[in-house]
């Protein structure tokens, strides 16, 4: 029996992959229009700071497909957080409280940080957007998936109930964090006066519709000269076409670029990064 070669696997995502590319270039070109990417080097200058970004050189060769939050944007946040030196910091998306604990650690800040109390799901009840292997010692409860080996491991809902910003709580920084549980488009934000963050973070749900609204939401809390910054831009092709959370980032961003670029006086895309920044009027 013959097989249709479109119908094998390897050709339907290679099909799949080309649809995207071909759908993504244009967008990317537009981005690459209005936003203009600033180096590392300019980074002092562009943010007003008093010291230059010291970065790893290695990280000029490290390709953006094989990025990490960790490793490479971390140190950039946290370049940010020491020399902006908030006062209230803003966050979407807890998840285990990394970004937390990073500006925490970098400054004197109270951050306010939201994520959904059940997490994401993603595939089904028994599987999450951020699934993690316990260690052989781990006392989480967890749902046990049976692997292709037939053994079993033990994984646990990472970005829900008692795990959401377990690192700030691991690290005794919660007198310093208010923690929100709630879905961002639900978020009431008439409690909060307008101005009233210095920075945020938009890194929540990574949908076009969730970064859209999370910029909505945010845009007139934070103060006249006060820093957003959106993680998971990065308009390269090739890392759209492998990753879904900067496809949702950037097409968010480009269909709502003319109404809120005029609310910054600079607005730019870190090179190489995974970070947009916008530096409110």
């Amino acid at each position: 029996m013959k097989v249709n070669p479109e119908l094998l696997p390897e050709a339907k995502i290679k099909k799949e992959k080309q649809l995207i590319r071909n759908r993504f270039a244009p967008i990317l070109s537009e981005l690459s229009r209005k936003i203009p990417q600033t180096s590392y080097e300019e980074l002092q200058r562009k943010l007003g700071f008093d010291s230059p970004y010291l970065y790893d050189a290695s990280f000029l060769k490290t390709s953006l497909q094989s990025w990490k939050m960790q490793i490479h944007d971390a140190p950039i946040l946290g370049y940010i957080f020491r020399n902006f030196k908030p006062n209230r910091h803003l966050e979407f998306g807890t998840w285990k409280g990394e970004g937390v604990v990073l500006c925490l650690k970098e400054c004197s800040a109270t951050v306010w940080t939201m994520n959904l109390w059940e997490g994401e799901p993603q595939d089904g009840p028994n599987t999450w957007a951020y699934s993690e292997e316990l260690d052989s010692d781990g006392f989480h409860l967890g749902d046990k998936i049976n692997t292709k080996t037939s053994s079993q491991k033990i994984y646990h809902q990472s970005d829900s109930y008692s795990f959401i910003g377990r690192q700030y709580k691991e690290n005794n920084l919660g007198n310093r964090v208010c923690q929100i549980y709630c879905d961002s488009r639900e978020w009431d934000t008439t409690n909060y006066p307008q101005g009233f963050f210095d920075t945020c973070l938009i890194d929540g749900g990574h949908t076009k519709e969730l970064v859209i609204n999370d910029t909505y939401k945010a845009l007139p809390l934070i103060r006249s000269g006060g820093i957003v910054m959106w993680h998971d831009f990065c308009p390269d092709l090739d890392v759209i076409t492998d990753m879904s959370s900067p496809r949702g980032v950037c097409e968010g961003i480009i269909e709502i670029f003319s109404e809120i670029r005029d609310q910054f006086s600079d607005l730019f895309w870190i090179y190489p990064s995974w970070i947009l920044v916008g530096i409110k009027k």
